[in-house]
């Protein structure tokens, strides 16, 4: 069995993802805390000498990080993906890729997002992933390569998540006391918990690793929607928190309303999301709790 390369394995993600392929794979971590970085071909095309696949989860993550650094944000996900890309090319064509794209793609949406629908980015992140998840078709289609895309959708649920994300930022202020503080309130989202997307990770590599995988595009979505106004009320309840509710007005760059139709990645992979946004709260706060 070959080797499987994770960029991004320190983030989100990755950990939990690696920490779990590790039990069937070999795996080869790849992130900028170990000092590898996917702008630095020569480092890149060494690290993926011997690998069966690599699973692409590093550059940009944050939306607001995005509209803040738009031409960095641009160099580290689109430059990085084709990085990746032409290394695999160069290295050994054979190599599959699946590509950790977001929900951010659909842009604003009314009724449950399929894998197939209209893509209509609204912010510099968005329009980075999509041109992302555009490099990987046109690899598959000029030059023979085997990629994925998998579209996460508000992941929840890992200690090593970034403080300001929704989440964990209700959850830090509600466990603090202190004021939720929630931007607008109204918008609605498709919240899945870090065990369950990365559990539908592991289904998609195992079905290409068995060859038995034709699709190439999935979202990883529970298929119910959640206001940001009602996480606030849950984490209070959960945490048993005297924090209360301070609206904010809302970012004008971001996404108000997603909320995905899970049937594709249940028909495909077998996957469906188990853990209730309730039951992954509670999960969640038993972690921070102890750590």
């Amino acid at each position: 069995m070959g080797k499987i390369l994770v960029t991004g394995s320190e983030g989100l993600i990755g950990v939990a993802l690696c920490s779990k392929l590790e039990k069937k794979y070999k795996i080869i971590r790849y992130d900028l805390k170990l000092k590898k970085n996917i702008l630095n071909k020569k480092q890149l095309k060494k690290s993926l000498v011997g690998c069966v696949g690599i699973i692409h989860l590093a550059g940009e993550s944050r939306v607001p990080r995005g509209f803040k650094y738009p031409v960095r944000t641009i160099k580290n996900n689109v430059v990085g993906t084709g990085n990746i890309l032409e290394s695999i090319k160069e290295v050994n064509p054979k190599i599959w890729c699946i590509y950790g794209s977001s929900r951010e793609v659909y842009g604003e949406t009314k009724n449950k997002s399929k894998e197939n629908d209209s893509i209509n980015p609204i912010n510099v992140y968005a329009t980075t992933k999509y041109s992302s998840e555009l490099l990987m078709r046109n690899f598959c289609s000029n030059y023979g390569l085997e990629t994925f895309v998998v579209r996460f959708s508000n992941v929840y649920g890992g200690l090593n998540d970034h403080k300001d994300r929704v989440t964990p930022k209700f959850m830090i202020q509600a466990m603090t006391n202190k004021n939720i503080t929630v931007d607008g309130g109204k918008q609605i989202f498709d919240f899945v918990h870090l065990d369950d997307a990365t559990d539908a990770v592991v289904k998609l590599v195992d079905k290409i690793i068995s060859k038995k995988i034709k699709a190439k595009t999935f979202h990883f979505v529970t298929g119910k929607g959640t206001s940001i106004m009602e996480l606030a009320k849950k984490i209070i309840k959960t945490t048993k928190s005297d924090s209360k509710i301070e609206i904010k007005k809302p970012r004008d760059y971001d996404v108000n309303h997603f909320v995905g139709d899970p049937k594709h990645s249940k028909k495909v992979l077998g996957w469906k999301a188990k853990i209730s946004l309730e039951n992954g709260l509670k999960l969640y706060f038993k972690e921070m709790k102890k750590n």
